[in-house]
């Protein structure tokens, strides 16, 4: 997936609680909408370099929105609004080895009745896969590891109710940054989490994660990752 326009580099001057940076543009500071990401994992800090996306909107007091982070030389993109795209870009390309039993993709709409799930996998036998996408950044040693502050309670009950009707519902954990080997369960961060995800998992709920390779120009998932 290519950006939609050019980004704009900038260096991180201070972070605030509120989703807003400040960021230095050449010789001028301008605050800069952040996505969601959980303060703990310490990617935002001051001196970082950024890739900012123009809002295009002359009425929004913030007139970007960060993309992308350079953490260590690793890039991090660290705006989720892209999963969708992402997936569907991989499946077109065969990427997706975990849906090699489906040949039809289509996202999901307010039609299908369903709350939590983005896309629908599909095949002529009418079996189908319904998928959560999120992405993952948190990492200790060599893996991003989950879950950490993602919430995955929310569609537990929904993914059940559509596993009793036949169907095939899978997490699928993104990892828009270059600088892991594998994803990893864990239960230091979250451990209430992870006690759900692991009796959801028992009960049929699948879990696969794809790897992306970043520029400023592009990102796109690559590789499955190996989940341990």
């Amino acid at each position: 997936m290519e950006f939609p326009a050019e980004l704009v580099r900038g260096e991180i001057v201070k972070c605030y609680k509120n989703l807003i940076l400040d960021v230095q543009i050449g010789d001028e500071v301008v605050p800069v909408f952040c996505p969601e990401l959980d303060a703990r994992q310490k990617i935002y800090v001051p001196g970082a370099e950024v890739w900012l996306l123009p809002t295009g909107n002359s009425r929004w007091r913030l007139k970007y929105e960060t993309q992308m982070i350079n953490r260590d030389g690793s890039l991090i993109m660290i705006n989720p609004t892209y999963a969708e795209v992402l997936l569907e870009e991989a499946f077109s390309a065969g990427l997706l080895t975990d849906f090699s039993a489906y040949n039809r993709l289509r996202r999901v709409d307010e039609s299908d009745d369903v709350s939590y799930a983005q896309l629908e996998f599909s095949n002529e036998r009418e079996e189908k896969c319904y998928v959560y996408a999120v992405s993952i950044y948190n990492k200790q040693g060599a893996c991003v590891v989950f879950p950490s502050f993602i919430n995955f309670f929310e569609m537990f009950s929904e993914f059940a109710k559509l596993r009793e009707m036949g169907h095939e519902t899978r997490v699928v954990l993104i990892v828009p940054r270059e600088d892991c080997a594998d994803i990893k369960f864990v239960w230091n961060i979250a451990p209430m989490a992870a006690a759900k995800i692991f009796d959801e998992a028992k009960n049929g709920l699948k879990f696969c994660g794809y790897a992306c390779t970043i520029s400023d120009k592009s990102i796109k998932i690559t590789r499955k990752m190996k989940i341990l």
